[in-house]
């Protein structure tokens, strides 16, 4: 992608933010309410352990963390340097890994992954009708893209998600708004 000029600053965006970043109570999931929340959706989207899964932007890891906690292979990515650190932090005693770089453009191979889970992230991407393309192409045959996004502004926008099921990479970029 062309981004590259653009990812010191966004990376220290996310570095100046670290620090308060799992205050926000669907980022810490320090609330065991919320966190047995974000637990049962996760079980709902993705296949029984142990699955392959790259989170994309992962932040400090809590998502990682929790799948890693119910079986699943899982490689965290995200831009901030700080945030890494965070996310390894929490994760030790699990499987989890983190590495620095781009969601967008992550540093994984085709074809390596059962699951890309992003989170809150397309918000952030100059390109991501790319980025889309990128992580379809992470997938392994019979893969799942699960993607949590917000309706930000939508006070009307349901409260329960709105799962789309597409079953090949073709009618992945067919999807309404993902088309480049």
């Amino acid at each position: 992608m062309s981004n590259e000029p653009l990812l010191p600053a966004v990376a220290d965006h996310w570095d100046g933010r670290a620090d308060t970043f799992d205050d926000e109570p669907d980022h810490g999931l320090r609330d065991p309410v919320t966190r047995a929340a974000w637990a049962e959706r996760l079980t709902a989207w993705l296949p029984e352990p142990p699955a392959t899964v790259a989170d994309l932007g992962c932040g400090t890891g809590s998502l990682s963390v929790l799948l890693a906690e119910a079986g699943h292979d899982v490689v965290g990515v995200d831009l901030s340097s700080t945030m890494v650190e965070l996310a390894r932090i929490k994760g030790e005693g699990t499987s989890a890994r983190f590495v620095v770089g781009d969601a967008g453009d992550p540093p994984l191979s085709p074809a390596s992954v059962d699951v890309v889970l992003v989170r809150h992230v397309v918000w952030t991407l100059p390109e991501p009708h790319a980025a889309l393309r990128r992580w379809v192409e992470l997938l392994r045959p019979g893969g799942r893209l699960v993607m949590v996004e917000g309706r930000w502004g939508q006070p009307d926008a349901p409260a329960d998600p709105t799962p789309i099921t597409v079953t090949t990479p073709r009618s992945m970029l067919a999807c309404p708004g993902t088309a480049g």
